[in-house]
C-alpha cells in the first residue's frame, strides 16, 4: 500500500513548482489530506500532457509554498495562502481547486476534494463585492478522494452519486477516486452517467494514473475544440 512518503513524493513531482522541491504544505499532514493533494497533482500533469502549462497561484500572493487546505472551505477564504492553479486553452480558462465547497442545485453547499472549474465563475467568487461559494453551473469535473487502510465502505457510492446529482447537468467528468477497492462499488457504478470508479489509484500503480491522466485529457480536447 502507498505510504505517506509515496504520496508526498508525487505530490512534489507532479506539482513542478518553480521554486523547486518542497515548495507545498499540506495543513493536516495526513494520508487522506496528502491523497486530494496527489490527485490534484494528477490534474495538473493531464493539463501539462497536452501542451499547456498550468500556473500556480495562491489567494494572497505567490503560493511560496503552496497550500493544500486541511479541511473544506470557501473559494474566497484568504485564512491562508490557499493555492489553486490556472490554465487556458483554445481560448477557454479554467482553474483547479482542492478542498473547495460548492452550491448544489437543491441549494445545499457540498465540498468537492478535487475540482476542475470555469475561472471566470472562480474570479467572480473571489471578488470581495460578491464573495460566495460557486455555483454548480461552474464546474466542469469533480472527483471524490478516499485513502482507506481496508476496504471502501459501500455507502461513500450512495453518498457520492447523490452529490454529483445534485451538481447537475454541466458536470462533465467526475470520478471516486481511492488506494482502495470495493467490487460491489465497482459494479454500482457500471450504469451510465454515475461517476468513475478509479480503484486503486495510488503512485504504486502507474496504469491506473494514466487511466486517470487520459480521461481528464480525452473531456479537455472535446471541451475546447475549436
Amino acid at each position: 500500500m502507498a505510504t505517506l512518503q509515496d504520496l508526498e513524493n508525487a505530490i512534489d513531482r507532479l506539482l513542478d513548482h518553480p521554486f523547486g522541491g518542497r515548495q507545498y504544505q499540506i495543513i493536516r499532514r495526513v494520508e487522506e489530506k496528502a491523497y486530494e493533494a496527489y490527485i490534484f497533482g494528477l490534474c495538473l500533469r493531464a493539463v501539462r500532457e497536452l501542451g499547456v502549462t498550468p500556473v500556480l497561484r495562491g489567494i494572497n500572493g505567490p503560493p511560496t509554498p503552496f497550500v493544500f487546505r486541511g479541511a473544506p472551505g470557501q473559494i474566497h477564504s484568504r485564512a491562508r495562502n490557499y493555492g489553486y492553479a490556472q490554465f487556458s486553452m483554445n481560448e477557454h480558462e479554467f482553474e483547479i481547486h482542492a478542498g473547495v465547497e460548492f452550491r448544489g442545485t437543491s441549494g445545499m453547499t457540498h465540498e468537492l476534494d478535487v475540482c476542475l472549474m470555469r475561472a471566470a465563475d472562480a474570479r467572480a467568487c473571489r471578488n470581495p463585492d460578491s464573495f460566495d461559494d460557486p455555483q454548480a453551473a461552474s464546474l466542469v469535473a469533480g472527483w471524490e478522494c478516499k485513502f482507506y487502510a481496508g476496504n471502501l465502505q459501500k455507502g461513500l457510492g450512495r453518498a457520492f452519486v447523490g452529490l454529483v446529482d445534485d451538481m447537475g447537468s454541466n458536470l462533465r467528468l467526475c470520478g471516486l477516486c481511492s488506494n482502495s477497492f470495493h467490487p460491489q462499488l465497482r459494479d454500482y457504478f457500471r450504469p451510465q452517467r454515475r461517476p468513475h470508479p478509479h480503484f486503486c489509484l495510488t503512485p504504486l500503480e502507474p496504469s491506473n494514473e494514466n487511466i486517470f491522466v487520459n480521461l481528464i485529457k480525452g473531456e479537455l480536447k472535446k471541451m475546447t475544440a475549436s
